[in-house]
């Protein structure tokens, strides 16, 4: 007796301690550029009173806009207007800690030991994808607590099932991921259905339960201020996302394509989420003893969202841990039960150091970007400096800004100026306009010029892979944009025309600058996420400019290292660093002697 007891202290204490790792790493920097036109949002609504219906922030505000995360924008603007973005950091932590503390208790309800539960967890590391100061935190949150009232109800045979139906009302006005409630909840009752007559142990009462909540859920889903958008979420959440083709293209419509949030899943880019799911697999088989056709039916329908696109992965790993430590306590059972008491101890002693180790391992690269309780706003990721010049010179509308910027220009200088587009453009047409002005392509000028464009807002490089945009070549060439202002990250460019001469004589610099921010900002990028391979070929192409050949041949390096597909070019240039370096250090030996 005393020995368990041992155990479920020293248990809880080691999940105490990862769930403050999480907590600490958590609690970051803002850094998402969402949160900008979703800080607008709020503020707008809060100010005006009344709800956003267009895309009221940009160039073409009579574009109809679905906000469905309207409670969230006005929760982050509370938040903003408390404690600033110090307290979004914090809000951001909580909300994920309290995601991971949950699902621990619901792993706990299903009677998993301190031991399992604590070797299961750092698998909700593999959820940081999703650690950003957006909404889809909330779609966390509530997921686990729809998983908690789902499992205690199912225990007890109870009415707490009920619960269900507040919560659905608060997340159909947080986050548009609601109708994953109804999958939950489907999920729930298909799974004892089945099970209840496989095991010819049917309960009727139950079945009502389960019925009734998914009736509610859905009546919840009209709770919102946009009742009538319900049926194109539910059929736009099938489409979601690009397809990737038999050569490993990513196809699909614009806005899919572009979006990193709708990448589609593969091998090559997830291998962790199909190593984890064989995993999966293996335990439950071995845990067949405790085997359930309602956990089946969750872990499966998770698999499929997982397989399906890269931004629904993470419930594929918070259902696993709620899920998975009950079986690997049933597999591992037949082996305890024939164990001597001092090959026990020695077992759970090595089941929590595991457990430890494992949660290092998963937490160090975010420890490495994040740091611990960092709050505040990671400055180099937004146009701050950009938009104090335009408002304080008051430069020329219109605006065009690279998409990802649109919300913190909004956020700093609406209504005085409109932008492009945001993060949160709905209109197609306006998304692919867009895109091909950043693109270069060749009717990039045709374009601006339709909407009066005399002011150009743009960082230097994608902010996935880091390659330059090849817009910047376009404005380098041009005769009629002059660049005004250049930081660590962005660029101004204004147009021949549009400010007055002296202002133009005091404030234009040589086109040769650009190089500076698209180098300043690649170095920035990489020191965030080394896996920017365009970023590092950037750079070498900079260093070559420069005649830096050694710094040419370092960045070079770890471009080919990391790209899937190197440029073309790469294993020429390095080749040819190479011998260039070779040979620079044999003369400089022979002169030396």
């Amino acid at each position: 007796m005393y020995l368990n007891k041992y155990y479920k202290f020293a248990g809880f204490v080691v999940l105490a301690l990862m769930l403050g790792g999480v907590l600490a790493v958590a609690v970051s920097e803002v850094h998402s550029f969402d949160v900008f036109w979703q800080l607008q949002s709020g503020r707008y609504m809060w100010e005006n009173g009344s709800f956003i219906r267009t895309d009221l922030f940009t160039l073409k505000p009579d574009s109809p806009r679905y906000e469905h995360s309207w409670l969230h924008d006005l929760i982050l603007f509370w938040t903003y207007q408390i404690a600033g973005y110090g307290g979004i950091s914090v809000l951001k932590g909580v909300l994920v800690f309290a995601t991971g503390a949950i699902l621990v208790l619901v792993a706990k309800i299903r009677e998993s030991s301190w031991a399992a539960t604590a070797l299961v967890f750092p698998v909700f590391m593999f959820t940081s994808g999703g650690w950003l100061e957006r909404p889809q935190l909330w779609t966390f949150l509530l997921f686990a607590l729809f998983v908690l009232v789902l499992e205690v109800a199912c225990r007890r045979r109870s009415w707490l099932i009920l619960w269900v139906f507040p919560l659905a009302v608060m997340w159909a006005n947080l986050h548009a991921g609601s109708v994953l409630a109804i999958a939950l909840t489907g999920a729930y009752l298909v799974g004892n259905f089945a099970d209840g007559i496989i095991r010819k142990s049917f309960d009727r009462g139950l079945m009502i339960k389960l019925a009734s909540a998914l009736g509610l859920i859905c009546t919840a889903a009209f709770a919102t201020p946009y009742p009538e958008k319900l049926l194109n979420t539910l059929l736009f959440s099938t489409k979601l996302g690009a397809k990737v083709d038999a050569s490993g293209k990513i196809t699909g419509r614009s806005v899919a394509v572009f979006n990193m949030d709708w990448t589609p899943t593969t091998f090559q880019t997830e291998p962790t989420f199909f190593y984890a799911l064989g995993v999966v697999v293996v335990i439950m088989l071995l845990g067949w003893r405790r085997l359930n056709l309602a956990d089946v039916c969750l872990l499966a329908g998770l698999t499929l969202m997982g397989m399906k696109l890269v931004r629904h992965i993470p419930f594929f790993y918070m259902g696993a841990l709620a899920i998975i430590p009950a079986y690997l306590d049933a597999a591992a059972r037949p082996v305890i039960d024939r164990m001597p008491s001092p090959a026990r101890i020695l077992g759970w002693v090595v089941c929590l150091v595991c457990a430890l180790w494992m949660f290092w391992i998963a937490g160090q690269p975010l420890y490495k970007t994040y740091g611990s309780f960092n709050r505040g706003l990671r400055t180099w990721h937004y146009p701050i400096e950009a938009a104090e010049f335009i408002d304080q010179n008051k430069l020329a509308a219109n605006l065009y800004n690279t998409y990802d910027w649109g919300g913190y220009l909004a956020w700093k200088l609406f209504p005085d100026y409109s932008v492009f587009w945001d993060g949160r453009q709905t209109s197609k047409k306006m998304f692919d306009l867009g895109w091909t002005v950043m693109a270069g392509k060749p009717e990039w000028q045709e374009i601006l010029d339709t909407f009066d464009v005399k002011t150009i807002v743009t960082r230097a490089s994608t902010i996935d892979t880091g390659q330059r945009y090849p817009l910047l070549d376009r404005l380098r060439k041009s005769e009629n944009w002059f660049l005004v202002f250049n930081d660590e990250s962005s660029m101004i460019f204004v147009k021949r025309g549009s400010m007055p001469e002296a202002w133009m004589q005091k404030h234009v610099r040589p086109k040769r600058m650009m190089d500076d921010t698209i180098l300043a900002e690649a170095l920035l990028m990489v020191k965030v996420n080394p896996k920017r391979y365009m970023a590092w070929w950037e750079m070498s192409q900079i260093f070559l400019k420069r005649k830096d050949y050694k710094g040419a041949l370092v960045t070079i390096r770890q471009h080919i290292a990391r790209s899937p597909r190197p440029h073309p070019q790469a294993l020429k240039i390095r080749d040819q660093l190479e011998q260039h370096l070779k040979k620079v250090s044999q003369q400089k030996q022979q002169s030396q002697k």
